[in-house]
């Protein structure tokens, strides 16, 4: 068996297959996407022709309006600081829409509605939730990796490292792993070096044998 050494290049590869692994049997949760239903649901279509119809009628033409693919909902959320004190934040998410005309005043960026719920609206809290969930799992992956590589720093080979944890050989690229599998033939190395040697530093034995009796005949 061969020693593979435990680079900061494979090093790297085993964190990687470990934060592939670990994502794998951690996925995040997907954020709500259908704004359309929230758009419904809060009555903006209704609010939207009031509100073009009352332009309208004061301004003698249409009100401009965008094609929006988009719905950033926000509101407010309470959260304790770092001194541990109750603080409140604005929190903004964005929900697909399906292409929808809207007033211009409400679009921002391009193509999203931008509105105020409150904050009681259960899909502000759904992502909320979703946020809270992610963020938390993040912190655990990076503790996780973190770990991982005050471990891996604590190991010089591979093969030490396969010896002690030899779960870990699912995260190893496979060519390392055929690599410390291979024989070590050492001794075959060290003839094969003789043979040189013994072939091509011939003449210089024989300078160095002849300097040696000269020397003891002085």
């Amino acid at each position: 068996m061969k020693t593979v050494r435990l680079s900061q290049s494979l090093k790297h590869d085993i964190r990687r297959a470990a934060e592939d692994k670990f994502k794998s049997a951690n996925p995040y949760k997907s954020y709500p996407q259908d704004g359309m239903q929230l758009f419904i649901d809060e009555g903006f279509q209704q609010k939207i022709d009031a509100t073009m119809q009352h332009f309208k009628s004061v301004w003698g033409y249409d009100m401009p309006t965008e094609t929006c693919k988009d719905l950033a909902i926000s509101s407010v959320v309470t959260r304790e600081d770092s001194d541990g004190d109750e603080c409140d934040y604005d929190k903004s998410y964005t929900l697909s829409l399906p292409d929808v005309p809207v007033p211009s005043i409400l679009v921002r960026y391009g193509d999203t509605m931008r509105v105020k719920v409150d904050r009681d609206n259960p899909t502000f809290l759904a992502c909320v939730e979703v946020e809270m969930f992610n963020d938390n799992l993040t912190s655990k992956k990076n503790a996780y990796i973190r770990n991982l590589r005050e471990v891996l720093d604590r190991f010089s080979t591979l093969n030490q490292l396969m010896k002690a944890a030899p779960y870990v050989k699912d995260l190893v690229p496979q060519d390392r792993l055929q690599k410390m599998h291979e024989k070590d033939d050492r001794t075959g190395r060290r003839r094969e070096q003789a043979e040189i040697a013994e072939n091509e530093l011939s003449e210089l034995r024989e300078v160095l044998l002849e300097d040696a009796l000269l020397g003891e005949d002085l």
